[in-house]
């Protein structure tokens, strides 16, 4: 079999994949604020061999519930983890950093110089989330009244994109930089090209800020499940996070991308897909179950329901019930709907929706038992779905990653399913191969690039 890719999936906030489980006395996550403790995690990824760390990134909160949303530190308060990225960087050497930027609030230059900046300052080692956000809190924290409804913010992310593709790829020639310093010759203009650019949504005059970074094009993840989102990703994604409640749907959903991926010319290696896992490992099957009640003891049913709200926009507790959940529309996470329509085998009531979802909140497989039970069922999920790799997320910090870094990667390395020491390289290049730190010719950003 081959080797895995590992994630750490993370925010930089108190709370994140059991709303609550900042109360627990061994969670160090109200931590959240110090650098101090995210180098603590970023060095304990490295040492467990991670190819990178993950973080999720949003805007705004739910004004309608603002008392539950602070008291219990729903997505509140939280830190921008661009801005950490650089000095988490400066204390690993290998571990590399992908962070989301949404098209529906950033502008393309901007975001391109910061991408750039931080893959110039990590050698490399940067990874770019793009998510078509749709939240009306976060819309209001840019003075909008309104969201874009769901197919014109892929839209809108298109066309970021493409102007991006443009900064990234074709401003600079490669050697437009000479650092002459004898003739006082730094970089030849001629070389350096202005970028217009004006469509629906984005007006961009500028050459890019930098000179190309080690990748250009920082690594390119998506993650939404909905079906323009699995075609956007088929399209731009080299890194795919997907989710679904069995093996026989994720699996589908895997097969799909890659089939989509192919109708755009792109080869099925040129993506690699991870899928969310909550372990809960202990020295024996016992121990570890004993842990996974400790943290459902500390979890907020009321404080995971606001969650949903603030992805879909929906409200559960406030309807009735016994109605069917499939009548439920939402022009914001459709992702987080179409869990419970598409992949069941009878249509739930509302009653069936939210107990589920606050027993699981948006967890990914989870697997409690010794390390040997988890790696069991992480080989079984990888080689049936045909996924590459899984994306770890917490339940402690720092007890949920150093438990797997402790425990489970020895086993995965026993077994000769991951890695026993990194190379040098860029994320790219960890990901699909040496030599390999930009984007291949069948991806729609290089055709960007100059002909030379």
């Amino acid at each position: 079999m081959k080797k895995l890719h590992l994630g750490i999936f993370d925010i930089q906030t108190p709370n994140q994949m059991t709303q609550g489980a900042w109360a627990h006395p061994e969670n160090q996550s109200t931590r959240y604020n110090e650098l101090a403790f995210w180098i603590e995690i970023a060095q304990l990824c490295e040492r467990g061999l991670f190819d990178f760390i993950f973080f999720a990134d949003s805007y705004g909160y739910s004004v309608n519930k603002r008392e539950l949303a602070f008291r219990e530190a729903v997505y509140t308060p939280g830190l921008d983890p661009l801005l950490s990225i650089s000095a988490l960087a400066a204390a690993t050497k290998h571990l590399a950093f992908v962070s989301t930027a949404s098209p529906s609030y950033e502008q393309p230059f901007a975001n391109a110089r910061r991408f750039s900046t931080l893959d110039h300052l990590t050698n490399g080692r940067i990874g770019w989330n793009v998510v078509a956000a749709g939240g009306l809190e976060g819309a209001a924290c840019f003075g909008r009244d309104s969201i874009l409804n769901h197919e014109e913010r892929y839209d809108q992310a298109e066309e970021f994109l493409e102007v991006s593709y443009r900064l990234f790829e074709q401003s600079w020639e490669e050697d437009a930089v000479k650092v002459n310093r004898a003739e006082r010759h730094y970089a030849n203009a001629s070389k350096v090209h202005i970028i217009k650019h004006e469509g629906r949504y984005f007006k961009v005059t500028a050459s890019h800020a930098c000179e190309p970074s080690p990748q250009r094009t920082p690594v390119l993840f998506q993650a939404g499940s909905s079906e323009r989102g699995r075609d956007f990703a088929a399209k731009h994604a080299e890194g795919v996070f997907l989710k679904a409640p069995t093996m026989e749907a994720l699996r589908a959903q895997v097969q799909d991308i890659r089939s989509r991926a192919a109708s755009y010319g792109r080869g099925a290696d040129e993506l690699k897909i991870f899928t969310g896992l909550s372990a809960i490992v202990g020295e024996t099957d016992e121990e570890a179950k004993q842990k996974l009640a400790s943290f459902k003891a500390y979890s907020s049913r009321e404080a995971a329901l606001l969650t949903y709200e603030n992805s879909t926009g929906i409200d559960l507790p406030s309807l009735d019930p016994n109605a069917p959940f499939t009548s439920m529309k939402t022009e914001q996470g459709r992702t987080h709907t179409e869990r419970y329509t598409k992949h069941q085998n009878s249509i739930l009531t509302i009653q069936q929706v939210m107990d589920n979802f606050a027993e699981k909140e948006f967890r990914g497989i989870t697997i409690c038992g010794k390390p040997e039970t988890i790696v069991d069922h992480m080989q079984e999920w990888a080689e049936y779905t045909g996924i590459d790799g899984f994306n770890l997320e917490r339940y402690l910090l720092p007890g949920t990653v150093s438990d797997f870094v402790e425990l489970v990667v020895p086993e995965l390395q026993k077994r000769g399913l991951f890695r026993t020491s990194y190379e040098e390289s860029t994320l790219r290049e960890r990901l699909f191969g040496k030599g390999n730190s930009k984007l291949p010719s069948s991806h729609p950003g290089a055709r960007c690039r100059p002909i030379s």
